[in-house]
């Protein structure tokens, strides 16, 4: 086998297991390699049959291990069990004779044993007790055993029911019911969402389509609603179907995303109307959102056309139920006098208060009663119906307005509880806002947005409220968890520079009280007693992990890498929650190039401190070594935004930048040779197949053309590319890169000409690299400028929020500065009514000029 029989298998980068380049399955590699323990992985990636099926290669690498280690885990096969047939007559006569016989030899045993337990001792039977297992029984015995009295069960007295903590018991359900219910739902994150379909036939991507909506459909039928949610998103972008959307809406319904469900119907809507299932479907989401006229119009259209549906019939009689409800509550709403309901401390929830209120002038009744039946109906779950209530009691405050503010912000606050439950998250962030109007910075209803935003996945607002949470109370684990891992969110999404794009944290006044539940006193003593049981054994573990750390310290500074990491895995053992440990360790699998170690110890350390700079730094030192050079490049970018002053990351920077762009380079010269090779091979078929010409003889008609190929391809008279509007990233990049090749800057101009701006960012996307931003700048000069000023700012403007711009900033050379400097000059002498001297000014700091 060599290298050309499967063309397919180089440069595809490295084996999915253990990250093996891909040139190591060789055999002149293998051949050569002394390495036992990459020889086995070699090994190991080769029968597994990933990167296919290649036997010989496999046999080859099985013996060349076998001679360098011939005791390798690797080489040991596993034997099948042996029957009856793997033995002769005899043999077999043998072993089932041995086996008979110890059978007889063990009941023998077994019957001598209850001989014994049943007649010897017999004067010591009265003071001895029974063996366990045995039928014996003593007799003085029997009488306590068969005539033991029974404690007399007495009727509960109704008062104990007064001591039953209801709540306090629903959580601890709640609490087991969801520890039982957790999936381990971390494969979700490596299955892509999108689709690539470029170069494939209309056929194709209907197969495709096809293949990952009966994926979603076996992962819906399974109840893994999220993961169907994305198997039929990557349905939907390889083909938009009705039957796709369909089919996400009734798995988002499943997962109460209301929203989702409801755009996915209107989807379905606008390629197929009057379809009978997203119309049923979009009625559900009009329920649960409390848009009950709508929904009936929607169930009537259904009815219309399917009278006999009972789907359809049951559920507009639960709409038309609740519709009845709310029209009655609100008839029967009068105003309200003055009350004041204050909030209950050490609680958990706001709609589990049944005293601490307070009623002036005896007319508070009315709404303090429907509060109470509100938070009744919350704790039996029947969220809808607490929701009315609330409303019912806010439409009686409200007329009193700022009077009585608190109560108001209560009432919006519980709510906006209910609509959270019902999945209704534009309704809860809207009475949040309005219960924060009336309450500035008050807890809960920051919390509540919290979720609310990142249910509908608008995680920066998200992180922005939980970090003005942990302001008022900074012990908070539900806020602190939320912003750890919407942190992680932001950074994928986002890059490194996710900060600069969220909206600003509001600073929570000194005066406002801290608002924190505190745990009850029963709860207190019980740590207490805890942790004066346990106080000794954690000063023992503290000390233990002190002098371990201390000698981890001392075997680094000793460049004993090996025993560092020994020390660093022992302190771990104690205590896992220690980032700096992480860190150490990961630097001593650095130094001992086991990158992929590294990786995952900066990993956890950045998972317990997100904004962590030598986790960060040793991280893109493992991508680096591991050749993930763009994974390297976000992560030193990202050291670079936390603390611009490390020299060493600047460096870094340059080396791998240096690094990625020959990478891509050296992918790109292999291209064009590969393709020159094929217009060779063409171009000799075409001699071949001329008659009365010898084989490998060029006609002059090819010469010429090859002439004219050298005098067309010359600087005076360049042949022009046809160039058209890009659809995508991959296009635009083909097409940049061969002018950047040509330094073709008019055609660069013309292709800026018919780009819109705004799509610059997402047509560069990560590729933005020092020649391609060189040539748009030269083009936007020479050949833009005096065209249309105003589109060269707004190509300057969406530019510099590409992805690698800050980069390309910090590599560009002093003479392309001087550059950039006179294009922003002349675009300033050119007057534009698109633009003023304050935001060219604006785009300059930008361009850090």
């Amino acid at each position: 086998m060599t290298t050309k029989d499967y063309p397919s298998l180089w440069g595809s980068g490295t084996t999915k297991t253990f990250k093996i380049p891909i040139e190591h399955l060789d055999f002149k590699y293998i051949e050569k390699c002394s390495d036992v323990k990459h020889l086995e992985k070699i090994l190991c990636v080769l029968r597994s049959g990933e990167e296919g099926c290649y036997p010989e290669l496999t046999e080859f690498c099985e013996k060349h291990l076998q001679a360098l280690a011939p005791e390798s885990r690797a080489l040991r096969k596993d034997k099948p069990a042996a029957t009856a047939a793997s033995f002769t007559a005899e043999e077999w006569e043998k072993i089932d004779d041995d086996i008979k016989s110890w059978v007889s030899e063990i009941k023998k045993e077994e019957d001598k044993m209850h001989f014994h337990e049943t007649e010897t001792f017999p004067a010591m039977k009265d003071n001895l007790p029974p063996v366990r297992g045995s039928k014996s029984c003593l007799h003085v015995g029997k009488e306590k055993c068969s005539k033991r009295p029974t404690k007399k069960k007495t009727p509960r007295d109704y008062a104990e029911w007064d001591k039953f903590d209801v709540e306090k018991e629903c959580l601890k359900i709640d609490e087991d019911y969801k520890e039982k219910t957790v999936i381990d739902k971390s494969h979700l994150s490596k299955i892509e969402t999108r689709i690539d379909t470029a170069g494939l036939t209309e056929k194709e991507k209907d197969f495709l389509a096809i293949h990952e909506k009966e994926k979603g459909n076996e992962a819906f039928n399974s109840g893994d609603y999220e993961e169907a949610v994305m198997y039929y998103t990557r349905s939907i972008s390889a083909l938009p179907t009705v039957v796709a959307y369909n089919n996400r809406a009734q798995a988002e319904i499943k997962l109460q995303n209301w929203n989702s469900a409801f755009q996915d119907c209107e989807k379905v809507l606008e390629l197929e109307p009057g379809n009978i299932k997203a119309l049923l479907r979009r009625a559900t989401t009009y329920k649960h959102q409390n848009k009950l006229q709508e929904a009936i119009e929607d169930l009537s259209k259904v009815l219309d056309v399917e009278p006999d549906n009972e789907l359809a019939k049951k559920t507009l009689s639960e709409v038309e139920r609740d519709l009845k409800n709310s029209e009655a509550v609100s008839k029967t709403q009068t105003k309200g006098k003055r009350m004041v309901i204050q909030e209950i401390e050490n609680s958990e929830d706001e709609e589990g208060k049944d005293s601490g209120r307070k009623h002036e002038d005896g007319g508070g009744d009315k709404p303090a009663g429907l509060k109470s039946q509100g938070n009744e109906l919350f704790r039996s779950g029947q969220f809808a119906e607490a929701a009315g209530k609330y409303s019912a009691a806010i439409a009686l405050l409200e007329p009193a307005g700022s009077e009585i503010a608190d109560d108001l912000s209560i009432l919006y606050s519980n709510r906006a509880a209910c609509y959270l439950k019902e999945g209704n998250c534009s309704g809860c962030i809207q009475d949040c806002n309005r219960a924060l109007e009336l309450h500035p910075f008050s807890m809960k209803p920051l919390l509540r947005r919290a979720m609310a935003y990142e249910t509908l996945e608008q995680y920066g607002k998200a992180y922005v409220d939980y970090k003005t949470v942990l302001q008022i109370d900074c012990g908070l684990q539900l806020a602190n968890d939320s912003v750890n891992r919407l942190s992680r969110i932001l950074m994928e999404l986002d890059g490194p520079n996710w900060r600069e794009k969220l909206s600003p944290i509001p600073a929570v006044p000194a005066s406002v009280p801290l608002q924190a539940w505190h745990p009850a006193t029963e709860m207190i003593s019980k740590q207490a007693g805890d942790s004066s049981s346990h106080h000794q054994q954690d000063i023992t573990d503290e000390k233990t992990f002190k002098a371990l750390k201390e000698e981890g310290n001392q075997c680094v500074n000793d460049k004993n890498y090996k025993d560092a990491l020994r020390k660093y895995s022992e302190c771990l053992k104690i205590n896992n929650k220690e980032c700096a440990i992480y860190t150490n360790r990961a630097l001593c699998y650095l130094k001992l190039c086991q990158f992929e170690e590294a990786k995952q110890d900066c990993d956890q350390a950045l998972q317990l401190d997100d904004g962590n700079v030598k986790a960060c730094y040793r991280r893109a030192l493992a991508h680096k070594g591991l050749k993930n050079y763009q994974k390297s490049l976000n992560d030193l970018n990202k050291v670079l935004l936390l603390d611009s002053s490390i020299t060493e990351a600047k460096m870094e920077l340059e080396e791998v930048t240096r690094l990625l762009n020959l990478k891509d380079k050296t992918a790109s010269f292999n291209k064009e040779k590969e393709r020159r090779k094929i217009e060779i091979q063409e171009v000799n078929e075409g001699n071949e197949e001329e008659p009365g010409r010898p084989t490998g003889e060029v006609s002059t008609g090819c010469l010429a053309s090859e002439k004219g190929d050298k005098s067309s391809g010359s600087p005076e008279d360049p042949e022009k590319l046809p160039i058209a509007k890009p659809n995508n990233a991959y296009e635009f990049g083909q097409i940049i890169n061969a002018l950047s090749t040509r330094k073709d800057k008019e055609a660069c101009a013309h292709l800026l000409a018919i780009t819109a701006p705004k799509d610059l960012p997402m047509l560069l996307s990560n590729k933005l690299e020092g020649d391609t931003f060189l040539l748009l700048i030269q083009s936007l000069k020479n050949n833009l400028i005096e065209k249309d000023p105003s589109l060269v700012y707004q190509h300057l403007l969406y530019l510099s929020k590409a992805e690698r711009f800050k980069m390309m900033l910090t590599l560009i050379s002093k003479g392309q500065e001087e550059l950039i400097e006179q294009l922003f000059k002349d675009l300033s002498d050119t007057p534009n009514n698109h633009f003023t001297l304050e935001d060219i000014q604006a785009l300059k700091r930008q361009y850090e000029l």
